[in-house]
């Protein structure tokens, strides 16, 4: 039964690693991996439920799917929640390892962690159309992402740093990323708030682990648990304890609270990560967007110097740097929470049939 136990938590583990890195570290247009995960795979799973259910239902489930992230959102949260309230509560009122002032505390962070919610999935990013077009004008065009061009879709000007969203029609000013949990994109307006509902969520999460770390770690102090003798019903022999065991024990006993424990450790860690890569970002002045797409135009940048290299190495005749013939051109595709979506991923594109000197590594003028 322990190794049973072990084997589920090493299972769980290496999942969780590998979600990680395929959904946040991993790159589509470097990794086979990611590209399969991230684009190949939910390709396949679109023309497979397109032959079965036909385009007409599946139109149906692509707009009930719209909030499908929001509901497992509800269910997740609700439902944990529900166990700290009716397993995790009785347990502090019975501890001597933990205040009942938490109690308190915990309706406290409930109430900020489902205000912050509501809030960011109700306040807009912005919308920039021909009457509101003065009010996001705020950035100079780089010329590298953004060009003093038409939006295609809209027929606006696209000012600097904006993006057409395509889940909510709307054109956004200073996009960030389309958030399913949300079911809205990020932008200029509502950015704060993304980070609001981020930041409260990453302390629920660590702030609940902590505390039923030590509704636990106070049951063994209590019972002397690491000093005790279990009974295997299994093989009817009698054990030292030890950490696996004492955590078998507690596990089996308080099931629900273990549960819980476990999973707001996982998205305590998940949270704070993705938390930050904002506060990252936000120091060097770019949004999620512009961070993919500038490592797109570093990869175009490093491509088109090895092959310049190449060349002069070979004595092949290359043009020299000019700035109006050589800038890359980066595809607007859709960015969501862990970078570039699956279909359209943003890349920097160049013709083969000439070597130029790409010159200096274009600069970000928003940092």
């Amino acid at each position: 039964m322990l190794g049973s136990i072990a084997f589920q938590l090493i299972v769980l583990v290496i999942i969780f690693a590998f979600i990680t890195y395929v959904c946040v570290f991993a790159d589509p247009e470097t990794s086979d991996v990611a590209l399969f995960c991230n684009v190949a795979l939910p390709s396949r799973i679109l023309k497979w439920l397109e032959r079965i259910l036909g385009q007409k239902h599946l139109d149906r489930l692509s707009t009930l799917m719209e909030h499908g992230f929001q509901l497992i959102y509800l269910v997740v949260v609700l439902g944990s929640w529900s166990i700290v309230f009716t397993y995790g509560y009785p347990e502090i009122e019975k501890s001597s390892y933990v205040r009942s002032y938490h109690q308190r505390i915990g309706y406290a962070v409930f109430v900020a962690c489902m205000a912050s919610w509501h809030c960011a999935c109700h306040i807009r990013p912005g919308n920039v159309t021909a009457k509101t077009i003065s009010l996001f004008d705020h950035y100079e065009y780089d010329n590298v992402l953004y060009t003093d061009k038409l939006c295609p879709t809209l027929k606006i000007r696209k000012i600097a740093r904006s993006k057409f969203d395509r889940s909510s029609r709307r054109h956004v000013p200073r996009f960030d990323h389309y958030c399913g949990w949300l079911n809205q994109a990020v932008g200029e307006r509502n950015y704060r708030w993304f980070l609001l509902f981020l930041t409260v969520h990453v302390f629920m999460c660590l702030y609940g682990t902590w505390v039923m770390a030590s509704l636990m770690y106070g049951e063994i102090l209590d019972k002397d648990l690491l000093n005790a003798t279990f009974f295997n019903a299994a093989s009817g022999v009698e054990v030292k304890a030890d950490f696996v065991i004492v955590f078998h024990y507690l596990f089996m006993r308080h099931f629900h609270i273990g549960g819980v424990l476990l999973l707001m450790l996982v998205m305590g860690v998940t949270l704070g990560i993705f938390l930050g890569f904002h506060l990252y970002i936000i120091s060097l002045n770019m949004t999620t967007n512009e961070y993919f797409k500038w490592r797109c135009v570093k990869r175009w940048h490093k491509k088109e110097r090895l092959k310049y290299m190449d060349a002069m190495k070979n004595g092949t005749t290359v043009k020299k740097f000019d700035s109006t013939l050589l800038s890359p051109q980066v595809r607007d595709g859709d960015v969501g929470c862990i970078g570039t979506s699956a279909g359209e991923p943003p890349s920097a594109v160049i013709a083969d049939d000439v070597i130029l000197d790409p010159g200096p590594m274009p600069m970000n003028i928003y940092k």
